[in-house]
C-alpha cells in the first residue's frame, strides 16, 4: 500500500472520561468527507500517553470499521520501552492498522543513537506491520539524526517518516532519502505543508487537518494540478492559523472541532478547556482562515 496524502492526525474524543469508540466513527464519517487520504490514530494529537490498552483496541477497531479501504489507517504505537513498543504493534495489526508510527523512545536514551538504532531495527524486524519513524522534539527534545534515518530507511519494514521538526533543511534531506527508495516523508508541521509538498514529500500528517481538513486537501490538490499561486495561498492561511492558535495546543483543537459539530469530547487531565474567552479567539482565528479560502467553499 501506498500511503501518501493528507491525513489527520486524529483526536481521541473523551465521552463521561473514557474514550469513545462512537464519537470516534463520527467525526471519521465527517473527515472522510473533506477528501483526506487517511488516518492516524494515537498520534501526539490523540493523547495517546493517557490511553490505556483497553482503550485504545476500541476506538482502533472502531476506527477501522469506519475506514473504507480506499483509505490507510495508522496507529501510534510508540512506547519508551521496545518490548511494550512490541506489544503494541501486534495488537495494532490485529485490530486492523496498515502501519504503525513509532515515536523515539528518550526516558532513558535521548541522544543515544546505538540505542536509537537498536530499537528500531529490533521492531523492523519482528513487527507485523510496516513502521513510520515519529520525531517530535516539541515533545521528546530529540530529533532522529538524518544519518540514522537514511540508515533505518534501507530496512524494507521501515517504509517512512512523520518529520515534526519544523525544520525544512531537515525535511529536504529527507526527501532525498525518499528518492532514494521505498521510503515515504510525511510533513508533520503544518507550516511546512507547501514547502515539503512542493520538493517531493509524500504528504502531511498534521493536527491541524483535524479542523482545516478541507484546506490541507485543497492544497494537496492544487500541489498536484501545479496551481502553486492557490497552494501557497492556503499555506499562508494556515500558518497564519497556526500562529494564533498553536501554542494553545489539543484544547484548540477540540474547541474548534466542536464548534464545527464534530465530536471531540474534552481534553484528559492534566489537560483542561480552553476557557471562554480563549474558546472564543481559536474559532474566531479559525473563521478567520477559512474567509481566507473562499474558492473552495
Amino acid at each position: 500500500m501506498r500511503f501518501q496524502g493528507i491525513v489527520p492526525a486524529c483526536v481521541t474524543p473523551f465521552v463521561d472520561g473514557r474514550a469513545s469508540a462512537e464519537a470516534m466513527q463520527a467525526n471519521i464519517a465527517r473527515w472522510l468527507k473533506t477528501g483526506v487520504h487517511g488516518f492516524l490514530v494515537f498520534g501526539s494529537t490523540g493523547e495517546f500517553m493517557y490511553l490505556d490498552e483497553d482503550e485504545r483496541r476500541d476506538a482502533l477497531r472502531a476506527a477501522r470499521a469506519a475506514i473504507p479501504d480506499t483509505h490507510f489507517l495508522l496507529a501510534g504505537c510508540g512506547a519508551e520501552s521496545t518490548r511494550q513498543t512490541l506489544r503494541n504493534l501486534e495488537w495494532a495489526a490485529e485490530d486492523g492498522a496498515d502501519a504503525a508510527l513509532v515515536v523515539t523512545p528518550v526516558y532513558y536514551t535521548r541522544g543515544d543513537v546505538d540505542a536509537q538504532r537498536r530499537h528500531f531495527l529490533a521492531l523492523a524486524d519482528r513487527s507485523p506491520i510496516p513502521i513510520l519513524l515519529y520525531t517530535v522534539p516539541a515533545f521528546t527534545a530529540y530529533d532522529l539524526p538524518v544519518d540514522l534515518i537514511e540508515e533505518l530507511a534501507q530496512h524494507p519494514n521501515i517504509v517512512g517518516i512523520k518529520d515534526s521538526s519544523g525544520d525544512l533543511k531537515r525535511v529536504a534531506l529527507q526527501i532525498r532519502t525518499q528518492e532514494e527508495g521505498d521510503f515515504t516523508l510525511f510533513a508533520g508541521s503544518p507550516n511546512l505543508a507547501y514547502p515539503a509538498l512542493i520538493m517531493g514529500a509524500a504528504g502531511s500528517i498534521t493536527a491541524f487537518a483535524n479542523i482545516v481538513p478541507e484546506m490541507f486537501v485543497s492544497l494537496w490538490n492544487a500541489v498536484q494540478e501545479k496551481d502553486l499561486v492557490r497552494a501557497a495561498a492556503l499555506q499562508r492561511a494556515i500558518t497564519e492559523l497556526h500562529g494564533r492558535i498553536g501554542s494553545m495546543g489539543i484544547p484548540a483543537i477540540k474547541a474548534i472541532l466542536a464548534h464545527r459539530g464534530y465530536q471531540p469530547g474534552e481534553p484528559r487531565m492534566p489537560l483542561a478547556p480552553l476557557d471562554v474567552p480563549a474558546r472564543e479567539r481559536a474559532i474566531a482565528a479559525w473563521r478567520q482562515a477559512m474567509g481566507i479560502c473562499e474558492w473552495w467553499e
